[in-house]
């Protein structure tokens, strides 16, 4: 029987919850319907998202609105620049946790720092860009030596998705930090690097059509292919409850 990819049945106050008590080691993933088009064309990405210590966390409106659906009850969705916004900023949950940040500069941790001044345990490393969706053994080693010299309780993954999937598969298995968070562009839309949706817009779940009319070039295919994922949707996904 083919698997079929699990979505965490959590809202964003659960999830902060189960992170505080938790004590295993997990992968978070916040997955909008592009993922799940990639999902279907890249073995390495779904292999990562099926690992059952990969979480999976629905960041689509319309995968929320199916699934509720199909449920009958409410589904929750978590967008991921709203996660990282959030938790960052709650000193609560992340002021004596050392964060690791893969995708930024020396000078963005600067502007974080001024920006949240309770995250005074920081560190970051930017990967050199690659055409293809692996790195090199060379640089996950790198990359793994720095995580375990820094004792990271939380790596924040900011490359883009699936890269950011298949690499934190990897990290997770050669290094000890506790949580590995991929995030997109959560990280650029908190330094105000990228322009973000207007408050609106995310709340109706319509990102991808502000996108569409504000940057239609870049953005048609993408939206396009999101909605090719919508004929796979019954047959690869499902809801789990929260783990406790």
């Amino acid at each position: 029987m083919k698997q079929k990819l699990t979505f965490q049945d959590k809202n964003e106050k659960e999830l902060f919850k189960f992170l505080k008590s938790n004590k295993e080691r997990k992968i978070l993933s916040f997955l909008n319907q592009h993922d799940l088009y990639q999902l279907n064309n890249e073995p390495l990405f779904k292999e990562a998202l099926l690992k059952k210590y990969n979480l999976n966390f629905i960041d689509g409106s319309t995968i929320s609105v199916y699934l509720s659906l199909t449920n009958l009850r409410k589904i929750p969705r978590i967008r991921g620049p709203t996660f990282t916004k959030d938790f960052l900023s709650e000193k609560n949950l992340s002021k004596n946790k050392r964060h690791f940040f893969i995708g930024l500069e020396k000078k963005d941790i600067q502007r974080l720092k001024k920006k949240l001044p309770h995250l005074n345990n920081t560190e970051s490393y930017n990967p050199p860009f690659i055409k293809f969706i692996q790195f090199s053994q060379e640089e996950i080693k790198k990359m793994s030596k720095l995580i375990n010299k820094y004792k990271a309780d939380y790596v924040w993954v900011g490359i883009g998705c699936p890269k950011q999937n298949i690499l934190t598969d990897t990290l997770f298995r050669k290094t000890k930090a506790q949580y590995f968070v991929n995030i997109g562009a959560g990280l650029d839309f908190l330094l105000e690097k990228k322009k973000e949706a207007p408050s609106l817009v995310r709340k109706l779940g319509i990102e991808w059509l502000y996108r569409l009319v504000t940057d239609f070039k870049h953005t048609f295919k993408k939206v396009d292919k999101s909605f090719i994922s919508l004929i796979y949707l019954p047959g690869q996904i499902k809801i789990n409850k929260p783990e406790t």
